[in-house]
């Protein structure tokens, strides 16, 4: 019996990881037949996090205004993503291929909750994709089902400014596409954790995009 959850507390996330993590979910979930009767239309929650990532920014400048409306942004975001979580795991009723449709992280119940920061994925191997511009990465994640953020690097993979976030991935298989062909990426993942807790980056790989 399977005894999957979608996670539906994202207090923990980074502020940096939350947008990616929420518009996961706005990609997954929004029109997939498991999930025909969401609470709210996709738009509402896109436009959440388009807004999110404005106040985000807007923070940057540390002005107290800009730091409150800020944090009131992100409760509401928060709030949204439970909400939709929790119509999730209605509908799944523990069923981890239903959960891993939705785009949520997610955790199995039937294990006790390990909030460390999980281990580096190992055996990080690269390929070219199917069509030009593509790349097709392969790595091991410390755990099996699992989601795993992705992030290119087409600069010096030393200086950490230089890395982008790629994309939210489950298992251990990611598809990036749409890279300007004759560019050498770099890429490393890491794994998201309970509550949000972010792993420890594998170490990086890089292949020339043809």
């Amino acid at each position: 019996m399977s005894n999957t959850k979608a996670t539906i507390d994202f207090s923990g996330y980074p502020a940096a990881d939350l947008a990616p993590a929420a518009q996961n979910i706005v990609d997954s979930l929004f029109g997939n037949a498991f999930f025909p009767t969401p609470p709210f239309v996709q738009g509402t929650l896109q436009n959440k996090v388009t807004e999110f990532l404005v106040k985000l920014a807007d923070k940057a400048s540390r002005a107290t205004a800009d730091i409150i409306a800020f944090n009131i942004f992100r409760h509401e975001l928060e709030v949204m993503l439970a909400e939709l979580g929790s119509y999730v795991n209605n509908v799944a009723a523990g069923r981890l291929e239903v959960v891993q449709a939705s785009g949520f992280p997610y955790y199995d119940t039937a294990h006790p909750a390990n909030y460390a920061a999980p281990a580096a994925p190992t055996s990080v191997v690269l390929r070219h994709g199917d069509v030009p511009g593509s790349i097709v990465a392969r790595y091991r994640p410390p755990r099996a089902n699992s989601i795993n953020e992705v992030q290119v690097c087409t600069g010096d993979p030393n200086v950490e400014a230089n890395w982008a976030h790629g994309g939210l991935f489950s298992g251990g298989k990611a598809t990036l596409s749409g890279l300007a062909i004759g560019t050498t990426i770099w890429i490393r993942i890491r794994t998201v954790g309970l509550k949000g807790v972010m792993g420890n980056w594998s170490d990086p790989a890089k292949i020339v995009v043809i």
